[in-house]
């Protein structure tokens, strides 16, 4: 049949002119230009049929299954001639196949059996803009393939919305970017503002019965997922509209006939409701489309930590992705578009969808990057580099699995699992369930894990069952299960089947048949979760620690699960909160664990009550913690190190203590030593300061002890005086004397403290003779004299003794005369002879 003209057309030439010169491409278009179906065709005219296959790599099955039928169509030939399609679980092809269309995933998985693509002449990777990891990786490779190994490889990236030009200047200096405009038919759109408690099927479907009554054509509503189409059906199945319009769900769990007749318009059929994924956002046309309802929601790839796999989540849609969907309502004739949400909302949204490389497990394209042999921390061309983090946390994750080994080479391991279409972690559980169980029980499981789930929880006994027990319940009545579940199931077990040899073998068990299927299922969860290992927590049966210290909760809800086992496995955790809440786990035995993986070492830690370093034997898993044993602390530089580093924040408690049970003696010399380097020294002292002084005795102290009473017990000052020197401490002695030579010829000591000038305590008697008040370092600084009665009771406190003499002496000296009349008190104290004892001198 002819095909009509489209706005592709124009450009059509050009594109040719700079393929056929081994130019690469860079194409944007919007939906409806007939990019997709005209550039295929072109080139497929215009290179010849010896050259190569010309591949269209489409995001989607329903895309590529799709245009490839259009195509053939377009050409009066039956599917799989001239044009053929490669999707997961179907196949058109032969040997006649000029122009093949495949979805991302299929096109990696070539690429890592034919790393030349020998046969194919051209690569055109289509809808760009929607930057899916694997287009991203798709891109880079086929870029990396034809600057360096095959320069006659064509290269075409197309894209409805992203502009042309950075996508051009990444692919060289001899790229081309064109852009063809398109023909479209005026759009009103419109947006509601809707309560943001409501369920989505109550908001969103009085703006479908609306859009219904105002149009003749189809209406197009976008849904975020499968299970929202579902409710969105049955919410409009209660409606008028039931009787009116077919309500058609459209999304990549149908089987191809129920995709195509979602998206086929038959004029003598009733209209149609299609509630649709973002699947028929682009690539897919819905012909007789005149109205759009956008929820503004779509299912994005994230990690989702709970099973450490990617997951889909519900988040806003960028505006071009609006402007994609609303633009399905003009592709005909003139049409409308509902948004449900405001218009404030839609100025808030990004201009365009982030790229996946940006927030996804990179583990799977890594995986594929390994298997091609390239260097996994090499500089690799991106178009958009993924965060640092995430790459190692990739590489982490693909040798915990066996999948690449000394310098990130890839494995045998890694090799099966590669060509599985699967996670890197359930490619890891089904190889190792092969082996434990055989490839038809694996294969279940694995679909179990990755797949929707083929009951849908419509029975409660089934969301009761562990894993193990629904892996046979799939394979024993697998007439129960779903057409797409039972399907992904087969094509696990043929590529299990074609990949698992004995060299292959991970080594996960040598006697099966003494293993259960529970404890089956259980290793080779292990095998996929080796981060994963919980210990119970002593006392609390529900609570546990994983792993990198994270705690867990909910272990006793969990089926099938022992309550005596220690040591568990929880393989799907939820990861918002800050202690997770378990969703699936099995109980493991300690020696199922890897191979080298325990470690045996001596923990040092600090007994904060009874001040004391503290050691014990430690078996450990990663940073988990199996069992401990105390033992006695061998005196050795890491004991040392734990005392210091307790001791350094609390100095003053492991200063030396004096007979009376405090450290102010030491504490005495420390300020000794600071008020002779304030007042003595025209130069800096020959150390940094004190404080670095005390840390530097601390460390040395710690050296063979192992408590706070030890340290106590230890020469600080002895070692102090060594860290500031001899001639140093001479000066110290000197300016800074511990004791004053009274006029009485007794000595009084002189105290030292922070914050309080130097003093000393005499009996009055003993200072008589004393005209001035003592200075010491240097003659800067006055003693702060405590001048006590007969008592031994302070009577006066003076930095100034002439003027205690002078002033206050006399009024003193008349109340302590009279209560003690046998002790000296002299008129003149100035020039009176000092007593001993505080007595009247005796007669000469």
């Amino acid at each position: 049949m002819k095909r009509p003209s489209l706005p592709i057309d124009e450009v059509l030439p050009q594109l040719v002119d700079a393929v056929t010169a081994e130019n690469p491409v860079v194409l944007k278009a919007p939906p409806g230009a007939g990019k997709t179906t005209g550039v295929p065709l072109a080139l497929s005219n215009a290179m010849k049929r010896d050259e190569g296959q010309i591949w269209v790599v489409q995001p989607r099955r329903l895309a590529a299954r799709s245009v490839a039928e259009y195509l053939a169509r377009s050409l009066n030939e039956p599917i799989g001639e001239t044009i053929g399609y490669h999707v997961r679980l179907d196949r058109k092809e032969s040997n006649s196949t000029r122009v093949l269309l495949m979805t991302t995933g299929i096109f990696l998985q070539r690429m890592r059996s034919d790393p030349l693509l020998e046969k194919t002449a051209c690569v055109i990777l289509d809808e760009f803009h929607e930057r899916s990891l694997e287009l991203d990786l798709s891109l880079a490779l086929t870029h990396r393939l034809r600057t360096q190994l095959r320069d006659d490889l064509r290269l075409i990236v197309m894209s409805a919305t992203l502009d042309p030009q950075p996508i051009a200047d990444y692919l060289g200096v001899t790229s081309r970017s064109l852009e063809c405009h398109g023909r479209s038919f005026p759009v009103e759109t419109q947006h509601h503002q809707v309560d943001p408690r409501a369920r989505l099927e109550q908001s969103i479907t009085p703006l479908i019965c609306g859009a219904a009554q105002q149009t003749d054509g189809h209406v197009l509503v976008f849904l975020p997922g499968v299970a929202d189409i579902h409710r969105v059906g049955e919410a409009l199945r209660q409606t008028e509209l039931a009787d009116e319009r077919s309500v058609v769900p459209l999304h990549g769990s149908l089987t191809p006939k129920q995709q195509d007749d979602a998206v086929r318009n038959d004029p003598s059929a009733p209209r149609k409701i299609i509630l649709s994924t973002n699947i028929a956002e682009t690539s897919v046309t819905v012909d007789g489309v005149t109205a759009v309802v956008d929820s503004g929601l779509s299912k994005t790839p994230m990690l989702d930590t709970r099973l450490g796999l990617t997951r889909l989540q519900t988040r806003p849609i960028s505006i071009a992705s609006a402007d994609q969907r609303a633009g399905r309502a003009g592709r005909t004739s003139a049409g409308t578009c509902d948004r449900m949400w405001s218009t404030a909302a839609h100025r808030t949204r990004d201009l365009y969808d982030n790229p996946e490389v940006s927030r996804s497990d990179l583990s799977s394209a890594f995986l594929t990057l390994a298997t091609l042999g390239e260097d996994l921390e090499g500089d690799f061309p991106w178009f958009t580099p993924p965060p640092e983090h995430a790459a190692r946390a990739a590489i982490g994750l693909l040798t915990a699995l066996g999948a690449i080994g000394d310098a990130n080479r890839i494995t045998s391991v890694g090799r099966v699992m590669s060509t599985l279409p699967l996670h890197p972690r359930v490619s890891r559980f089904a190889i190792t369930a092969s082996e434990l169980l055989g490839t038809e029980l694996a294969a279940a499981g694995a679909a179990l894990m990755s797949e929707r789930d083929p009951i849908d929880n419509q029975d409660s006994r089934w969301s009761e069952l562990s894993l193990a027990e629904k892996m046979q319940h799939v394979v024993s009545r697998p007439k129960s299960m779903g057409r797409n579940y039972l399907n992904a199931a087969r094509q696990i077990q043929r590529s299990l089947e074609r990949s698992l040899t004995p060299e292959t073998s991970c080594g996960a068990a040598s006697d099966t048949k003494s293993t259960s299927n529970h404890d089956a299922v259980a290793q080779a969860l292990l095998a996929a979760y080796p981060d994963r290992v919980v210990v119970r927590r002593d006392g609390d049966e529900d609570r546990g620690v994983m792993v990198g210290r994270r705690g867990v909760l909910g272990l006793k809800r969990i089926p099938d699960l022992s309550q005596d086992s220690k040591l568990l496995l929880c393989y799907d955790v939820d990861g918002n909160a800050t202690e997770s809440r378990v969703r699936g786990a099995v109980s493991i035995d300690e020696s199922w664990l890897p191979n080298g993986s325990l470690q045996k070492e001596v923990s040092v830690d600090f007994d904060a009550k009874r001040e004391t370093v503290v050691c014990r034997a430690v078996e450990k898993y990663a940073d988990l913690v199996l069992s401990e044993t105390p033992i006695t602390c061998e005196e050795n530089p890491e004991t040392s190190e734990r005392l210091y580093t307790e001791a350094i924040g609390q100095l003053e408690k492991v200063y030396p203590e004096n007979a009376r049970g405090n450290s102010g003696e030491f504490q005495n010399v420390l300020h000794r030593i600071r008020l002779v380097i304030e007042h003595c020294l025209d130069e800096p002292p020959p150390f940094s300061n004190v404080d670095e002084l005390c840390r530097e005795v601390c460390r040395e102290l710690c050296h063979g002890r192992r408590s706070f009473a030890e340290l106590r017990r230890a020469a600080w000052t002895d070692y102090l005086i060594g860290k500031v020197g001899y001639e140093f401490w001479e000066i110290v002695q000197s300016e800074a004397p511990t004791h004053l030579t009274l006029p009485s010829g007794n000595r009084a000591r002189v105290g030292y403290a922070e914050n309080r000038p130097p003093w000393m305590e005499a009996r009055i008697q003993e200072c008589f003779g004393w005209p001035q008040t003592p200075r010491i370092l240097r003659g800067n600084v006055a003693v702060q004299m405590h001048l006590l009665g007969p008592n031994r009771r302070p009577q006066q406190i003076t930095e100034d003794l002439e003027s205690f003499w002078k002033n206050t002496y006399g009024e003193i000296r008349k109340e302590l005369r009279r209560r003690y009349p046998k002790h000296h008190w002299p008129e003149n104290p100035t020039t009176a002879e000092a007593t001993h004892n505080g007595l009247k001198p005796r007669e000469k």
